[in-house]
């Protein structure tokens, strides 16, 4: 009997999660069956079985494996650009081509923050990903600010995970208006990086009143 490589068994595993992820982007989870998926992957019961206990030990790992791509995707796009317009630029062109060209994938997406009220260990993916691009989009600005490119004032932790929001908030947008536009997406995100790129460089009194609490949020 031929030996089963390290190799293939990662393939077969690989096969299986793309397959996961298209039948939960079609179906959601609550409709979704493992059957589903068997016949997706053109796999045997026995074989997703034995990589894969269960409906939601699936849809957990394939979460976490498209949470991966997505991270490993956004920091190729951007590690070799240098000024921090084109940055910001390719994040909401990957933000807004990521939502929008892949309706599957889209919908997995969606699903997976609809199931993390259910699932703890999902619930701590989508966490650990928020973490992990905040920290990302906080380095990009940290860099900006050093180089002069952004006001000595702007928060960039808050900028930061703001940014973030908006790349997951594409995914609902594109859910609520069906007949949105790529184009019509990006321009929405370019003006608000208008806005701050031009940031004037010194707002200390506007930025404070901004930032003070008011008399409701104080009571």
């Amino acid at each position: 009997m031929p030996r089963i490589t390290a190799a293939h068994e990662q393939a077969v595993r690989q096969r299986i999660v793309d397959a996961a992820v298209g039948v939960f982007g079609e179906l959601g989870y609550e409709r979704a069956t493992v059957q589903d998926v068997v016949r997706a992957s053109g796999l045997s019961v026995g074989a997703v079985y034995s990589y894969f206990r269960s409906k939601e030990e699936l849809f957990v790992v394939a979460c976490a494996c498209e949470m991966e791509e997505q991270k490993a995707q956004l920091r190729l796009r951007m590690a070799e650009l240098g000024p921090l317009p084109d940055r910001l630029r390719a994040a909401v062109d990957f933000a807004v081509a990521s939502a929008m060209e892949d309706g599957y994938e889209r919908s997995f997406r969606a699903h997976s923050w609809t199931h993390a009220a259910e699932s703890p260990e999902l619930r701590q993916i989508l966490r650990d990903r928020h973490t992990e691009m905040v920290a990302f989009s906080r380095l990009v600005l940290q860099e900006a600010l050093v180089r002069g490119e952004l006001p000595a004032w702007i928060d960039a932790d808050r900028i930061a995970s703001a940014f973030v929001t908006l790349i997951d908030g594409f995914v609902v947008r594109t859910i609520e208006a069906a007949d949105l536009s790529t184009e019509e997406a990006r321009r929405e995100a370019y003006s608000l990086l208008e806005l701050l790129l031009a940031a004037p460089s010194a707002a200390p009194e506007a930025v404070a009143r901004l930032r003070a609490p008011t008399a409701a949020s104080a009571s």
